[in-house]
């Protein structure tokens, strides 16, 4: 008798577009301003792109991992992912913003919230790492990815305390961390085709 893992269910491929769907509609549900609900319904487009995206790229997590088998796992992918669709989302929302069709700034509340998740992601899979490898990091592409991402984003959030930066710099700078986090991803996934696949 096997013993189910939730691990296969936050695979980036499949979970991003699932987690951007649930931001989506809970952005529909608390948003009060009729004015920007065109733009809220806009996000059926980043949701559906990413969906079929995810057909192209084959199941399973790819090798290396720390080995070990904890709950720590799926925690770190679920959080991890939800803070990177709210990158992605803010840098939809960004695109608006500099169109001045979102008055609310909604890519800025999406960028705060991703990097909250993102922080807490980066704790937990540091203990996971030290779990498996004894070491809190292992000097990978993934995690000096990751860890630039987490200092662009703290960067921009940073920067608002400058007397001349606006809402118009930092819109295009949501915009350019969420073109620089997809080049991470999908980078990672057409060099990771070539490996072999583990659960799919």
């Amino acid at each position: 008798m096997g013993v189910w893992l939730p691990n296969p269910v936050f695979d980036g491929n499949y979970f991003l577009p699932w987690a951007m769907a649930a931001i989506s509609l809970g952005i529909r549900c608390f948003t009060k301003d009729e004015n920007n609900k065109a733009v809220i319904h806009s996000l059926i487009i980043p949701v559906c792109f990413f969906s079929l995206l995810a057909l192209v790229f084959p199941r399973g997590i790819m090798p290396p991992g720390p080995k070990h088998a904890t709950f720590y796992v799926p925690l770190y992918y679920g959080i991890d992912i939800i803070a990177q669709a709210c990158f992605i989302l803010g840098g939809w929302f960004a695109v608006f913003h500099l169109k001045e069709k979102d008055p609310d700034k909604l890519f800025n509340s999406l960028m705060v919230a991703g990097f909250i998740l993102y922080s807490i992601s980066q704790v937990i899979g540091a203990y996971w790492a030290y779990l498996g490898w004894a070491l809190p990091m292992h000097w990978s592409t993934k995690h000096l990815q990751s860890a630039s991402i987490w200092c662009y984003y703290a960067a921009i959030l940073h920067l608002r305390y400058f007397p001349v930066w606006n809402s118009r710099h930092e819109s295009w700078f949501a915009l350019a961390g969420a073109a620089l986090l997809l080049l991470f991803i999908y980078g990672a996934q057409i060099s990771a085709l070539s490996f072999p696949g583990m659960g799919g």
